[in-house]
C-alpha cells in the first residue's frame, strides 16, 4: 500500500511505562506541539496486560498536554489508529507484536535487545511481508563507530588482546548489551574473514578462523543511571588503541527510532537497520 508524501504518519508506541517507551511518547508530543508541518503524530500508546494506567491520556501520563490518545493494553482495539509501530519492550512481547504486525500489514521499528537467534529468525521471516527497521542501538554515533570498526578490526589481529567494555544503568536486564554483541560480531567477521581456516581449531564441528571466539571478551557494568557506554580496546605490550562511544541522553535513541519510522513509512518492505536509514558511506 502506497502512502502519499504529505500524509502524517501515525505512530504506535509499546511499553509506555518503560524508559524508552515513555521517552518516545514525550518526544512525539513535544514535536506535535512545536512544529507546524508534522511528519508524525501519536496514534496509539500500548501498555502491558492489565496495566493500571490503561484509560489515561498518554499526554497526561508523560506529564505533558493531553493529546486524546488513551493508553490501552489491547492492541486490537487501536489497530486502525496507527501506521507504524515502535517497539522497545522485551523479547517475548516483541514477538507478539511482530506477529500482529504481519497479520495486519503494519510496519515496525524494533529496538528490543536480548533477542535470541530464533527470535531474530522470526523477524527476518516477517520482513518478507512487512517493513522492519531493527537495531540494537539507534544512535548515530554507534552507527559510525561500527563503520569505523569495519576498517580497524581488519588490522586488530596484530594486537594481543581485544576487549569490549559496556556500561549501562542498573535496571538493564540483558547482559551483555545487544550493542556489545553487535560490535563483537563486526570485529570477529572483519578480523577473521580473510584468514585461512586452521583445522586444528575445529571445535564442536565448527571451524574457527584465527583466534577462538572467546578471545574477544565482553566486560559488562550495570551501575546507577548510565545511559550507555561502549569501548573497544585493542591492546599489546606497551600500547593500546581504543574506540569509544558515550551516550549522555536517551534522546539520541529516541530520535534515531523516530527518524527510522519516518524513513520506513508504510510502503517499504524488507529488513533494514540504522545504516540504511542514515545512508552513511565511509
Amino acid at each position: 500500500m502506497m502512502i502519499k508524501e504529505n500524509k502524517v504518519l501515525r505512530l504506535a508506541v509499546t511499553g509506555v511505562t518503560g524508559r524508552m517507551g515513555k521517552s518516545i511518547i514525550q518526544r512525539i508530543i513535544q514535536t506535535q506541539a512545536h512544529q507546524v508541518d508534522n511528519k508524525f503524530i501519536l496514534g496509539a500508546a500500548i501498555a502491558r496486560d492489565r496495566s493500571d494506567i490503561c484509560g489515561i491520556d498518554a499526554g497526561t501520563f508523560v506529564q505533558s498536554s493531553k493529546v486524546g490518545v488513551f493508553i490501552t493494553d489491547n492492541i486490537e482495539l487501536v489497530k486502525g489508529d496507527f501506521d507504524v509501530l515502535i517497539d522497545f519492550t522485551a523479547p517475548e512481547s516483541t514477538m507478539n507484536y511482530v506477529n500482529f504486525c504481519v497479520m495486519n500489514n503494519k510496519n515496525m521499528v524494533i529496538g528490543t535487545t536480548g533477542l535470541s537467534k530464533s527470535y531474530l529468525s522470526v523477524i527476518e521471516r516477517a520482513s518478507s511481508k512487512i517493513g522492519i527497521v531493527y537495531s540494537a542501538n539507534f544512535s548515530v554515533g554507534i552507527t559510525i563507530m561500527l563503520k569505523l570498526l569495519n576498517s580497524v578490526s581488519k588490522i586488530s589481529r596484530y594486537f594481543v588482546n581485544i576487549d569490549i567494555v559496556e556500561s549501562h544503568h542498573n535496571k538493564k536486564k540483558d547482559i551483555p548489551s545487544g550493542t556489545a554483541l553487535l560490535i563483537r560480531n563486526v570485529v570477529e567477521y572483519n578480523q577473521f574473514s580473510d584468514c585461512v581456516c586452521n583445522e586444528d581449531l575445529v571445535s564442536n564441528g565448527e571451524k574457527k578462523y584465527g583466534k577462538l571466539d572467546n578471545d574477544i571478551k565482553i566486560h559488562s557494568i550495570r551501575a546507577g543511571d548510565i545511559v550507555g557506554e561502549h569501548s573497544v580496546l585493542c591492546t599489546s605490550i606497551g600500547e593500546r588503541l581504543e574506540i569509544k562511544h558515550q551516550a549522555f541522553n536517551r534522546i539520541i535513541f529516541v530520535d534515531g527510532a523516530l527518524r527510522s519510522a519516518v524513513w520506513l513509512g508504510c510502503a517499504k518492505i524488507g529488513l533494514f537497520d540504522l545504516n540504511n536509514v542514515l545512508k552513511i558511506n565511509m
